[in-house]
């Protein structure tokens, strides 16, 4: 039997001992995504980034009676045409168990709730493209999918040759 949730009150604010569940969650992301092969993250490397001098990104964690059953990690973007700092949803995961509990929506609403606080001009996320599950969630809570833009990439590799390029 499934448990049962209240997709507000199950979720909270990420707390430095919840690293190792989110890391592992990371990888089941990667695995469902096909991209395993580019976790390289450590718990001290999010340990660092989430609760550090300098914190790059929050978190959000959806919490069951036996651990943590999602996430949600974000960061902060700047839009030059609205003048305004805005955030980036970098990750939005539910344990497959989870899924259909309404806790998706509830992770995407907690954080719309902390852009809204911030006075964010915009919140943005991407989604895979064959990732249909994701897509109509994302459009079900007014989402609009851009087709006309593209995601650009440079790995450390690259950033690090960029000036022999």
């Amino acid at each position: 039997m499934r448990e049962k949730f209240d997709p507000v009150s199950a979720i909270r604010p990420a707390r430095p001992d919840d690293v190792p569940g989110i890391l592992a969650m990371i990888h089941e992301l990667a695995e469902f995504e096909a991209l395993s092969h580019q976790v390289v993250a450590t718990e001290a490397d999010y340990h660092a980034s989430l609760f550090g001098e300098n914190p790059a990104a929050g978190a959000l964690v959806a919490e069951g009676e036996n651990g943590l059953v999602g996430y949600a990690i974000f960061f902060s973007t700047f839009s030059t045409f609205i003048g305004r700092a805005g955030i980036w949803l970098e990750d939005l995961y539910v344990k497959p168990d989870f899924r259909g509990l309404g806790l998706g929506k509830g992770l995407l609403k907690a954080v719309g709730e902390i852009a809204a606080a911030r006075n964010a001009g915009r919140y943005e996320w991407s989604v895979l493209d064959w990732n249909k599950n994701a897509i109509d969630l994302y459009e079900r809570v007014g989402g609009e999918i851009l087709q006309e833009w593209r995601i650009v990439r440079l790995d450390q590799q690259g950033i690090l040759s960029l000036p022999e390029k």
